[in-house]
Formats: structure tokens, C-alpha cells, sequence
């Protein structure tokens, strides 16, 4: 493995005081193995002291850099910031919280060198996650792939390597429902999958729900593909020919009943499915930024940053809070 290899440890955040700090110590001690290495921080918007150590810890070490968001927007507005703003050749994203272990890393840098790979994931062995993040898992992507043809790396984490100049081609596309793992293929990127060790949170609560699980896997299926409007079709015309057997099967009510049952049911769930499509078509034309930043250490685009535009036109300087402004390409 080069020791001058160019690499960001780029780590997105939110509400990790209680780790943030062992995060930041364990990860410089694998990263700052190459010779041009940084460590970028993401705050997804923290309400805790998060942020406050982060600037600390930058203030401490000139190779670490951060941004701040102006609101929660999301893991994923996270790590397409973090990609954006990463200035070196390679970017491994790793968790705050600890359960992807900095330790590994080297498994996926060596893989994306030697085999000249675009992005390497990790797949977690002897997952330390509860049974429905785990299950959840397995079964969207199993659905994914399987059912709705959409091309994914299976097993897939978030904990990866990826060469920054094609992550920050994922970032730039214009979909409307971001979804980094199913837009890498379609531009044709080349990667792969390495089975890494997995660990338990270091400290504080997981930010995942069964709720975001549900919505997560949502924009997925709708996001990539068209086929659960076919699916819903077919159910719709099975749920009719069921209904229509019931009605005529015989006399009284419950037949009857049955049978509007069962339209009922294949209407709401077509209206539901409709209901996604639409959301993912508003999304798109809405326009709103994925991210916004409040504060940041390195330059930020006027287009990301929050305040950008209201000093151009009052030609007041920025508030105190945001350490430094400027053009980025």
C-alpha cells in the first residue's frame, strides 16, 4: 500500500457527543498512516455538544476539517456534502459511532489500489445491530435486486472507499431521490464488496427506526424503479377477478362483503404507491438544496452556504460563527 496515498476520512455526524472525541482519536491514528490524509467532519445539524467538539478538535489538529448543516437533512445530504467538499484523491466513509471499526479501512484502500476499483463497500460480518436493522437490511435489498431489478453491490454498507472524483459525480446527478448505493452503477462505476469486522456502538442511542427503515426502503424501490406500478396493477386486477368470484359465487351478504373488501384493500394500496410516486416527482421539482451550511473551516460554495446570498445583497460580512467563505469550483 503507498504510504503517500491521498485520502479524506470524511465522517458524518449527528448528536455523537458522547464518541465523537475516541471516534476522531481511532480514526487518525489509521488514517494519518498516508502520507496525504485529512479528516473531514459532516454535522447533520447536531443539537447536542457535537459541534462544539468538532471545532475544538479542528482548532487542535490543522488536518482536520469540518462543515456544519443549518438543520438535520439526512444521512445522505450528509455524505453527499462530505464527498463534495473531500479534497483528497480517495474518500472512506466511516461512522461516528464506531461500528464500522477505523481499524478496518485498509481492507477496502488495498482492494480499491491493487484492483483499481472506483468504490469498495464493506460488508459487515457478525453484524452487532438489532434484529430489525438487520433483517431490514437483507430483505429491501434482497427486494431491490430480485423483485425490481434495481442493480445494487448486495450487502452493501455505508462504510466504504470510493475515489472522490466519482463519488462527487454520484453527488452532482439530478435524481430525486438520492440513493448513493443505486446511483453509483448507473453511471457505471466500477466496484466491489470486502467483508469487514462490525462492532457494537461505541456509545449513545442508534438514529435508525423502523419508521426511517420503512421510508428508507420507500425511496429506494420508487426512486429506481417503475416496476411497483406494475406490481400493484396486477394485484389490482387479481384483487377484481377475486371479488368478482365472491360476488357471483353465491347469495347473502358476506360474499358481498368479501368482495368489497378486497377492492378496498387493492385501492388504497394503489393509491399509497401513487402516493410515493408522487412525493418522488414533487421532490424533483421542487428545487431545494439537498444541504445547506451554517459554519464551516473550509471554503463553501455560495450555492451550500446558508448566508451566501443575503451578504451579497446587503454586503454585510458573514456572522462570526462561519470561519471561513469562498468560491469552490
Amino acid at each position: 500500500m503507498p504510504a503517500t496515498l491521498s485520502i479524506t476520512a470524511m465522517v458524518p455526524c449527528f448528536n455523537e457527543e458522547e464518541c465523537i472525541e475516541q471516534a476522531y482519536l481511532r480514526i487518525k491514528e489509521e488514517v494519518y498512516r498516508y502520507g496525504d490524509a485529512e479528516i473531514l467532519f459532516v454535522d447533520d445539524g447536531s443539537t447536542d455538544g457535537t459541534l462544539g467538539i468538532i471545532k475544538r478538535i479542528a482548532h487542535e489538529d490543522p488536518r482536520v476539517s469540518f462543515i456544519s448543516f443549518a438543520r438535520n437533512f439526512g444521512l445522505e445530504s450528509a455524505f453527499t456534502a462530505g464527498f463534495s467538499y473531500a479534497s483528497k484523491e480517495w474518500t472512506v466513509q466511516l461512522d461516528a459511532d464506531l461500528q464500522s471499526p477505523p481499524e478496518e479501512l485498509h481492507k477496502l484502500v488495498r482492494r480499491a489500489v491493487e484492483d483499481d476499483q472506483d468504490a469498495v463497500f464493506a460488508v459487515r460480518t457478525g453484524r452487532q445491530d438489532p434484529w430489525y436493522r438487520r433483517l431490514g437490511t437483507v430483505g429491501h435489498q434482497a427486494i431491490a435486486t430480485r423483485v425490481l431489478g434495481i442493480e445494487l453491490p448486495v450487502h452493501a454498507s455505508v462504510f466504504r472507499v470510493v475515489r472522490t472524483s466519482v463519488a462527487r459525480k454520484v453527488a452532482e446527478c439530478k435524481v430525486s431521490t438520492p440513493y448513493f448505493i443505486a446511483t453509483l452503477p448507473l453511471i457505471g462505476a466500477r466496484y466491489t464488496t470486502v467483508e469487514t469486522a462490525h462492532s457494537p456502538r461505541a456509545a449513545g442511542r442508534p438514529k435508525w427506526s423502523l419508521g426511517k427503515l420503512f421510508r428508507h426502503a420507500a425511496d429506494l424501490f420508487v426512486g429506481f424503479s417503475y416496476r411497483p406500478l406494475a406490481l400493484i396493477y396486477l394485484a389490482a386486477l387479481g384483487a377484481a377477478a377475486a371479488a368478482t368470484a365472491l360476488a357471483t359465487a353465491g347469495s347473502g351478504v358476506q360474499p358481498l362483503a368479501l368482495a368489497a373488501v378486497l377492492l378496498h384493500a387493492a385501492g388504497l394500496g394503489a393509491l399509497a404507491l401513487l402516493a410515493r410516486y408522487m412525493v418522488r416527482i414533487m421532490r424533483g421539482s421542487a428545487g431545494l438544496p439537498r444541504y445547506q451550511i451554517r459554519e464551516a473551516n473550509v471554503p463553501v460554495r455560495p450555492q451550500d452556504d446558508l448566508y451566501a446570498y443575503r451578504n451579497e445583497s446587503t454586503g454585510r460580512a458573514a456572522p462570526a460563527p462561519l470561519l471561513q467563505t469562498g468560491n469552490l469550483p
